[in-house]
């Protein structure tokens, strides 16, 4: 009687030491992305007020409504509607900031939306906020694949940039020999009136490298659409 229990707390003992060993790792909570956002329009996402009345008050409202917006811009984002989608995540990320998710469809949606602008029609504004979301995904480190998409996207925009600042030196260029054509005509020098010329050239040479850029950003849809 003796032996056995001498037995049985032996097998205990073995057990308790080798419990944390048996039983499968949990995956580590994902860690979340945290931008500053303050009451201004420079760093907020949305001025759209919280529907307390359906959703509640307090931060559990807030979160509440955070997944409502989320689920409803996903949709939105299946159905190309990136508008849409842009206005409800950007709400989702300013109640709950911390959630990836929302972060990596809002961007997804700003990007959809520069792919369907004209080259000449691009919000420079909304061109940098859409790369800074990015950025923000290509540092976080909880997924992998976003982060590839996010330095894909990010090669792609840093493209649009580079023609976008071309195409205005070239036009700042015409201009400036346009003036000086006309002081030209007025005050006659030895000069040769076809230097404008040169410039215009130049402006339609970036009008097609703009292109380019543009086609390039939306040759591939996959990573809004996904």
């Amino acid at each position: 009687m003796r032996k056995r229990k001498i037995l049985l707390f032996i097998l205990i003992a073995l057990t308790a030491v080798a419990a944390p060993f048996l039983v499968p790792a949990m995956p580590a909570d994902a860690d979340v992305i945290s931008p500053s956002i303050n009451d201004d329009e420079a760093t907020s996402y949305s001025r759209e007020p919280a529907n307390a009345a359906f959703f509640g008050k307090g931060v559990s409202g807030r979160m509440s409504e955070a997944s409502y917006m989320r689920f409803g811009g996903e949709q939105a984002l299946l159905e190309g509607d990136f508008k849409e989608a842009y206005r409800k995540l950007s709400k989702a990320v300013q109640f709950d900031p911390g959630d990836p998710t929302g972060h990596v469809m809002l961007a997804r949606a700003m990007t959809g939306i520069l792919r369907k602008s004209k080259n000449t029609e691009i919000d420079r504004d909304f061109l940098m906020r859409t790369m800074r979301e990015w950025k923000q995904i290509q540092r976080h480190d909880a997924d992998q694949t976003e982060q590839f998409e996010a330095r894909d996207n990010l090669r792609k925009l840093a493209r649009v940039v580079k023609m976008i600042k071309e195409h205005d030196l070239a036009v700042s260029l015409a201009k400036a020999n346009e003036a000086k054509a006309k002081l030209a005509d007025k005050v006659p020098t030895g000069e040769s009136k076809d230097k404008p010329v040169v410039a215009e050239e130049s402006l339609v040479e970036t009008k097609g490298k703009a292109l380019v850029a543009e086609k390039a950003l939306k040759s591939d849809g996959s990573e809004v659409t996904r």
